[in-house]
């Protein structure tokens, strides 16, 4: 029942979580990182790079490296880099409506989740888009 602890996206240690220092750090590593293979961040839905958008949100796949340290109750950000999927924030806010809303995704891990939700986002995108 992983969707009910940190993975909600209206849970209160979500929150404090995305604002920890360890969240920000870990975020500008992801990014400095994914340039420093060669592959320009950009959303996975439209495409929006990060130069374009000038920021990009971090989907969670899995939240495993994520916790707190038991002696300084400090955030540990230790997700793996393939744990995290950019997003532009529009289609970012659109897969959490539909992960938090949809009844269908109870009981489904999350990344299984997430994958389905993207794919028929994309396929939305495609329709809108020439």
């Amino acid at each position: 029942m992983a969707r009910l602890s940190l993975t909600r996206t209206g849970s209160t240690d979500y929150r404090d979580y995305l604002r920890s220092p360890a969240w920000g750090f870990r975020r500008v590593r992801w990014f400095r990182d994914a340039r420093a293979r060669g592959c320009e961040p950009a959303c996975l839905v439209c495409q929006l790079t990060l130069d374009e958008a000038g920021s990009l949100d971090l989907h969670h796949l899995r939240y495993n490296g994520v916790g707190r340290d038991p002696a300084t109750g400090a955030w540990r950000a230790r997700e793996a880099h393939e744990d995290l999927m950019p997003m532009c924030r529009a289609h970012h806010k659109q897969l959490h409506a539909s992960l938090d809303a949809r009844k269908e995704y109870l009981g489904w891990a999350r990344r299984r989740a997430t994958v389905h939700i993207v794919v028929r986002l994309i396929r939305r995108h495609r329709k809108k888009t020439p």
